[in-house]
């Protein structure tokens, strides 16, 4: 199987012309960046799509939103949408995708988009690699389950949803 590449980005989120390899992160320089992506689904109902790690996964069986990291060449939308299609086996349009904003965090940029649609749990197709199960959950589900340790998020406030109504984005 072939080494995956990322680009590496400048503090600015400018591309510096060099890669590296994804197990090589953690040697990354203050000053250099990759790039994730990270999408929440949102249905009519308000409901955000949550999906389930892998068993074989670190933080096994935890809850989240679809995300990866790009890969060497790709722009933020390109990943994501290639994300959404190898984890939950769904095509989203360009246009159906908003991003809600940029995290920029140690040797990391977090681009976070939403997707208001509604689409049926029966429609996801996991990578079961990646993703064991998914569910809608409201906005009260999904704090309760970061309180009990349920998802990979720490705590409500590093969500998107901390700071914005939900019927805003």
């Amino acid at each position: 199987m072939k080494e995956e590449l990322m680009d590496i980005y400048d503090e600015n989120k400018n591309l510096t012309g060099k890669t590296i390899k994804r197990k090589d992160i953690d040697l990354l320089n203050d000053d250099e960046y990759i790039i994730t992506v990270h999408c929440f689904i949102i249905n009519s109902s308000n409901q955000i799509l949550l999906t389930q790690r892998s068993l074989n996964q670190n933080r096994a069986g935890k809850w989240e939103d679809t995300h990866g990291g790009l890969q060497a060449g790709e722009n933020s939308v390109l990943g994501i949408k290639r994300e959404l299609k190898e984890e939950i086996g769904i095509d989203i349009q360009t246009n159906e995708l908003k991003l809600i904003k940029t995290l920029k965090r140690k040797n990391k940029f977090k681009d976070i988009y939403i997707i208001k649609k509604d689409i049926s749990l029966n429609d996801f197709k996991y990578n079961t690699n990646e993703v064991m199960n998914c569910k809608y959950v409201t906005l009260e589900q999904f704090k309760s389950m970061i309180e009990n340790d349920e998802c990979t998020f720490k705590k409500f406030e590093d969500t998107i949803f901390y700071d914005n109504n939900i019927n805003d984005l």
